[in-house]
């Protein structure tokens, strides 16, 4: 492989280990009754705010990853976030203790929007300030 082609695949691998961790974590058995009582912040189940921060980071890792700075590559990298979450939670449906839940979806994809508008804004507010033009589409 050749090295710039492998500094590119080790970008990848935070967002990678990240998915696993997800992964791993969405698809693990929980106790009987574990989920029942969720606290509440803001009027919104704390697994919720989890989830919208999960799927938030992977997005902001994935654009790390891609060095992106467009609205249609952020957009498709929060796309794949949020399918990435779709699937788990159509996996849930197969563990016992978990099942599908559409508000966790949705949950996800919040969070993917969001972290990828703040991407956007970060990096052409970082683009601004150093006086350099926007930047190519990637």
């Amino acid at each position: 492989m050749e090295r710039s082609a492998l500094r590119r695949f080790r970008r990848y691998l935070p967002a990678a280990g990240f998915a696993l961790v997800l992964l791993g974590t969405s698809l693990t058995p929980v106790p009987e009754g574990a989920g029942e009582q969720v606290p509440a912040l803001l009027g919104i189940a704390l697994d919720k705010w989890v989830h919208a921060l999960s799927y938030g980071v992977l997005t902001a890792l994935l654009a790390w990853a891609r060095r992106a700075r467009s609205l249609p590559v952020v957009a498709a990298l929060a796309a794949v976030a949020v399918c990435y979450g779709a699937g788990i939670e159509l996996l849930q449906g197969l563990v016992p203790s978990r099942g599908l839940s559409g508000a966790d979806f949705l949950a996800n994809g919040v969070g993917a929007v969001l972290a990828g508008a703040l991407w956007l804004a970060l990096a052409h507010a970082d683009t601004a300030s150093d006086g350099s033009e926007a930047p190519a589409r990637r």
